[in-house]
């Protein structure tokens, strides 16, 4: 869990094994295992420390041992017991109850749940978010990890977003699980009651309803990053030295990680729309100069604290069942405070990667072989459009 002042994030134990097996298996190397390695080497740079939750079969790799050995990465026991999550899932809106599933027992490859270029095994990326939402709630036994199914595992990556949420920490998912994680904030805004957005307009004193609540709080920003993954594998003269490489690009970017750390602790006392504006400006030009040439960009989110009150107030058999009644009966101060208090979710989004993944190809090529990085650029290329269209599908109206 977050120390006072620290900027940490919750990543999967399948995240670090997929990093780690592309660095020591050079034939297993597709394009969402690739992106996974370049999620973890981000989230290793921009922030002080990485999270997983603690299993039974915890999955120990070389690369998640190394990092664990400069204190960068470690596990972790919720401290909400699995009864006390399920009683706040019984009070979440609708459309992200349905779809939780809480298990710490997630470690490896997800098998064939999905394909080389990262789409899930029987899912239309072609109709949109929504309906994808839809087909995953149909899918049946497609295996996956152990005997978890790809519905499970797919919604098991928004329990990680209720964990981390309630644990005030940034959430890194995988690969494969993005667009659904991306599409569960989009529908837990939206299936918030129209009376809680008009008391969050009342409490901060300004003119902006629900819609534009939701555009301004809810969309989500781009900030600039350094070129990162780029640094790491241009630096490495083999697989075997790309640990010893990211933590030194790590060192280098210390004013960076100073930047988002002051970033998202003004982010969550500034009072008003116009001073968060004002803040997203300034640390975008702050972060853009702390990131040199050739940067990247990150899109992130913040996720409603969906546990504070709710869990303190969920054995009161008389109190409202549903979470939005629940909120709109607090206190306008209350309700100020709970919006703002959100914690930032950064989500690896594919928009911001997929354009710039071909010039990815000789670095490839130099660490796993021409053909390897011939392959991946057919993978981007095959998958690229599809999912740049289901996430622009995902924006809020």
């Amino acid at each position: 869990m977050a120390e006072t002042g620290e900027n940490v994030a919750l990543v999967t134990q399948t995240l670090v094994a997929n990093a780690s097996t592309v660095l020591s298996r050079p034939d297993a190397l597709t394009l969402p295992l690739f992106l996974d390695l370049c999620a973890l080497c981000e989230a290793v740079v921009l922030l002080d420390r990485l999270e997983a939750l603690g299993a039974a079969d915890e999955h120990v790799t070389l690369l998640g041992g190394r990092l664990g050995g400069e204190g960068l990465y470690r596990t972790f026991q919720p401290t909400l017991s699995p009864d006390e999550l399920r009683r706040v899932m019984l009070r979440l809106p609708d459309e992200l109850a349905k779809r939780m599933t809480l298990d710490a027992g997630d470690a490896g490859d997800p098998g064939h749940a999905v394909d080389a270029t990262g789409a899930v095994t029987g899912l239309d990326y072609t109709t949109g978010l929504n309906n994808l939402l839809a087909q995953v709630d149909a899918l049946g036994g497609y295996a996956s990890c152990g005997d978890c199914s790809v519905k499970e595992r797919m919604y098991r990556g928004n329990g990680y977003l209720l964990v981390a949420a309630a644990h005030g920490l940034d959430y890194f998912p995988d690969f494969d699980r993005v667009p659904f994680v991306a599409g569960t904030l989009q529908k837990t805004y939206r299936s918030l009651p129209r009376r809680l957005y008009d008391e969050v307009s009342g409490s901060l004193d300004e003119p902006l309803n629900g819609g534009e609540l939701v555009a301004e709080w809810a969309a989500m920003s781009t900030i600039p990053i350094p070129p990162i993954s780029a640094l790491v594998l241009a630096r490495a003269s083999s697989l075997d030295d790309v640990p010893e490489q990211l933590l030194r690009v790590r060192d280098e970017f210390r004013r960076y990680r100073r930047y988002f750390g002051d970033f998202k602790a003004e982010l969550s006392n500034a009072d008003t729309v116009r001073e968060r504006r004002k803040l997203l400006t300034r640390y975008q030009a702050l972060l853009a100069e702390a990131s040199g040439p050739d940067r990247e960009t990150v899109s992130l989110t913040e996720m409603l604290n969906l546990t504070e009150k709710a869990v303190k107030a969920a054995a009161g058999p008389a109190l409202p069942t549903s979470y939005g009644a629940l909120l709109v009966t607090q206190p306008v101060d209350w309700i100020r405070r709970w919006w703002q208090r959100r914690p930032l979710a950064i989500l690896f989004r594919l928009d911001s990667k997929l354009p710039r993944l071909s010039e990815y190809r000789h670095l490839v090529g130099k660490l796993w072989g021409d053909e390897a990085g011939h392959l991946l650029l057919g993978q981007v290329a095959g998958h690229g459009t599809r999912l740049r269209t289901l996430l622009a599908d995902a924006e809020p109206a």
